[in-house]
Parts: structure tokens; sequence; C-alpha cells
């Protein structure tokens, strides 16, 4: 998925996850800055949830690693 400006993400820092947001989005680069109010999560499923609620998205709990919503590979 391509980022855009405003979309919020998760990334690993330290033992634990950080939430940013994106600022700035080309075709060459990007930038982000992370979001100082949001804690560092410890549980990479927290992240992921708040980051679903954060952006306006439909959070489906992981199923043998997948989504409930994405295909089989």
């Amino acid at each position: 998925m391509k980022p855009k400006v405003g979309q919020y993400f998760y990334q690993p820092h330290g033992h634990g996850f950080r939430i940013y947001r994106w600022t700035f989005v080309s075709a060459e680069s990007c930038s982000a800055s992370r979001v100082e109010d949001e804690p560092t999560y410890y549980d990479c499923e927290e992240a992921r949830k708040r980051v679903y609620k954060l952006n306006g998205w439909n959070f489906n709990k992981k199923k043998n690693g997948r989504t409930a919503s994405s295909p089989a590979r």
C-alpha cells in the first residue's frame, strides 16, 4: 500500500513499537514524524490495533499469521 500524507503506521523501536504519521510523500521520497501523544507499545498487535483506529479502518484479528480478510498466498 502506498503511504498517504496524514496516514498513521507503526514501526519497531527498541523492544517496542512506536506510532508515526506520514508528513510528506512523493514518488521519490517520503518522511514521517513520531506521534508524541502515543505511548510506546510493547505488543505488536496492540500497536496495529491503535493504528487501525487512528486511520479509521476496520480491525480484523490475525488468524494464522494473516488478517481475517487477507487472501491466502
